[in-house]
């Protein structure tokens, strides 16, 4: 029997898809494709329905029947009358065929999609069965980018993960405000309904303990009609075509499981605040869906909501909505849980996640965090997330026995990935943003080494590229390996992730070779550092006693100890604070948060404030504008930057560092950021390169604090220790890394 059902499934799948790949070439895109289907499959149901005695729910006129006979024109024109009778229906009927339009033109495509549908019986067929094939091919459609489908599609084991751990009861009322195709409330039915064989509890099961709504019509179809394969919601649909945002209803539920969209507000929407007046305002639909959630779950019900990182660490003025609504979550409810997912598992994929767990009426104490996030990779197509992947944390999580729970994480095993922060940790973080894990591991491998791996994966992406051209082609390459031998042929995006993952290591190690002194020549002509040094000193010396500048406290003497590596013999190692140029600044970190608040902000182009998105690995990043008033700038002067001054990250990750550019008349530093104003004597160029190297980073790695959002300070930057040429190598030294990286940067 599993057999005839898998190959039943698998021959259905195949038609469906045989005919979006022939609409598609005609410019019938997935999402029409499928939502086209769905109209068609419920009509060809209703009309199985009827042949079997049971009662029709459409109108006369309106039916299978008035279709299957037609064809040409008329087939197009008695479609799209039957659409838009149903789309004015009430209850399930209107529901599915809400805002309902055709969308395909072509009356031989039309009468193809209508001739596959009749070959098979779908409403004898086991709900099971036509559930997983309409599963699939939402599941199919969420994977094409172009439809855009993937936006309301949550993957499948994490939506299996978090059901099983929240355990919603059969006697519960389960909501999704924002339900996609449904996925969670099917996935939390299937969990409930062998819970209990009691003919009451199966009916309230399946007439009133689900709700979803969505906002977006198209969606609401789907799901609607993906709930009724499973034979849920037949006389009426659980789900509402709305804006949860603006529903001020009264109606509570004792468990919500959902996945929110991210971003703002869509332009003409209708603002959250008009409708929802007791809400914070912002317009970060994040941070409005989660007070949505705690104002609909019942005190002592249960969540489970997808959230991006930004709502467990925002803090900068510009998110005050977002810190003061976490505030809120904490002393409202007890965030027991949190699991931290990693990228790769969403198809519109790059945003950071979370699954937030807690339970309403308590405040939060303890925190228990499970990262799956640090050192796991995911491909949507070449490893994708399974269940399996998630059974650790489910069995860590103890559902319904939570005061069992033991971590993983311990001083023995700092790597464990199940750990629990204490009230005070929480307290003292300042955020929600916890990571512990250090699975920075080296590349010990030397240059040539990297080199003989990118040769040997070259000669694999020129296979795969003949393979790719004997697909286009229709023809055999000769010597082409077989198609399926994924040892000797890669995807595209495979080849990509290797090549480029190799093309990095090679450019770090390039970097590490320069500033080790292993690119260029080493000449008695040029000198040596220690008298470069020697210069700088006492030139410093000289402005000191003429009152010019202040006197710094002499650093640390340097301990062989703290020397990563030998260096030419006319090097010398040197704290960062020694290179620093002889004015009376020349190492500053951002303003303190009160002192740059979004208050200061204009719209004018004034001064450009340094953020730390525009501090990228490879450089300057100009996103993100925000801007200051010159006047605003006088009173935080000892943070202003200059074209050519050395910007350094505190955080996100700790250490990277930027040229200046000159995109902007004058700049300020934001909070997290330092800068370096270097020695006129000095090459910039040099420094930027030392500072951005695996010898400068191993340093900022070994001192980084905090137990969210690791961070370093001023104070240890300027301590870290560089290797510094004498000036003209130093010139060499960078010309000689742009030239092989093919940049250019700035003096």
């Amino acid at each position: 029997m599993a057999t005839t059902t898998q190959k039943t499934e698998s021959a259905l799948l195949k038609k469906v898809w045989d005919i979006a790949n022939v609409l598609s070439s005609a410019g019938v895109g997935f999402t029409d494709y499928i939502t086209q289907l769905t109209y068609i499959l419920f009509l060809k149901m209703d009309d199985e329905k009827e042949s079997l005695g049971l009662p029709s729910y459409l109108p006369e006129g309106c039916k299978w029947k008035d279709l299957t006979e037609l064809s040409g024109t008329d087939l197009v024109d008695k479609y799209e009358e039957i659409l838009e009778e149903l789309s004015a229906c009430d209850g399930l009927i209107g529901t599915i065929f809400t805002k309902a339009t055709n969308k395909i033109y072509q009356p031989v495509h039309l009468k193809k999609v209508i001739d596959m549908v009749a070959e098979d019986n779908w409403y004898m067929m086991e709900g099971d069965l036509k559930g997983a094939i309409y599963e699939k091919i939402l599941e199919k459609n969420g994977q094409d980018k172009k439809s855009g489908a993937g936006q309301y599609f949550t993957p499948r084991a994490l939506i299996s993960a978090i059901v099983d751990v929240v355990d919603p009861k059969i006697t519960e009322t389960v909501a999704d405000p924002c339900c996609g195709t449904a996925g969670f409330l099917l996935a939390a039915y299937e969990h409930m309904r062998t819970q209990s064989r009691d003919v009451e509890r199966q009916r309230f099961l399946k007439n009133s303990a689900l709700f979803g709504a969505d906002n977006t019509s198209l969606v609401v179809t789907l799901a609607s009609m993906n709930l009724y394969l499973h034979d849920i919601g037949i006389a009426k649909s659980p789900i509402l075509y709305q804006d949860s945002l603006i529903d001020n209803s009264d109606r509570l539920f004792q468990v919500v499981m959902t996945n929110p969209p991210f971003g703002t507000r869509p332009q003409g929407s209708v603002d959250v605040s008009t409708n929802r007046p007791e809400f914070i305002k912002t317009n970060d639909n994040q941070v409005n869906f989660l007070q949505h959630i705690m104002s609909i779950v019942k005190t002592g019900g249960r969540v489970a909501v997808v959230m991006p990182d930004s709502i467990l660490t925002d803090s900068a003025p510009s998110h005050k909505a977002t810190e003061l609504v976490r505030k809120k979550l904490l002393q409202e409810c007890n965030l027991h849980t949190i699991l931290r997912l990693p990228t790769g598992i969403f198809y519109a994929n790059g945003v950071k996640t979370n699954v937030l767990f807690f339970e309403k009426g308590t405040p939060t104490s303890s925190i228990w965090v499970y990262d799956y996030r640090t050192g796991i990779k995911h491909t949507l197509a070449t490893k994708p997330m399974t269940r399996e992947h998630l059974q650790d944390f489910v069995d860590c999580y103890c559902a319904g026995h939570m005061e069992d729970r033991k971590p993983t994480y311990s001083t023995e095993n700092p790597n464990g990935r199940w750990r629990c922060f204490s009230e005070e940790e929480v307290k003292k973080a300042g955020n929600l943003g916890f990571a512990w894990i250090d699975t920075k591991v080296e590349d010990n491998r030397d240059m040539e080494e990297v080199l003989r791996d990118l040769n040997r994966e070259s000669t694999l992406i020129a296979d795969s590229i003949q393979h790719f051209q004997a697909c286009v082609s229709g023809r055999p390459v000769e010597g082409q390996k077989s198609k399926t031998d994924e040892l000797t042929v890669l995807s595209l995006n495979e080849a990509l992730q290797v090549i480029r993952a190799n093309l990095q290591a090679l450019k770090v190690k390039l970097i590490d070779a320069g500033v080790r002194g292993k690119l260029t020549e080493h000449l008695e002509s040029d000198g040596t550092a220690h008298d470069l040094i020697t210069q700088i000193l006492n030139e410093r010396e000289a402005l000191t006693r003429q009152g010019i500048i202040k006197a710094d406290k002499a650093g640390s003497e340097i301990s062989p100890s703290e020397v990563p590596y030998a260096i030419p013999s006319n090097w010398q190692w040197v704290r960062l604070e020694q290179l620093g140029a002889n004015i009376e600044t020349p190492f500053a970190d951002g303003p303190f948060g009160s002192n740059l608040k979004t208050e200061h902000y204009t719209k004018e182009k004034q001064v450009r404030i340094i953020q730390l998105s525009n501090i990228g690995e490879t450089g300057w990043r100009d996103d993100n504008e925000k801007y200051t008033t010159y006047e605003h700038l006088e009173t935080i002067k000892r943070s202003e930057v200059h074209k050519g001054d050395i910007v350094i990250a505190k955080m996100m990750p700790a250490g990277r560092a930027i040229i200046v550019p000159d995109v902007s008349d004058a700049y300020v530093l934001s909070s997290d950021c330092i800068k370096f104003v270097p020695h006129k004597l000095l090459c910039k160029r040099y420094l930027y390169y030392a500072i951005n190297s695996e010898m400068f980073k191993k340093q900022v790695l070994g001192k980084i604090t905090g137990i969210g959002r690791e961070r370093t300070s001023l104070s240890k930057v300027k301590t870290f220790l560089i290797p510094l040429p004498p000036v003209a190598e130093q010139v060499r030294i960078a010309d000689r890394i742009e030239e092989l990286l093919g940049e250019t940067t700035q003096e």
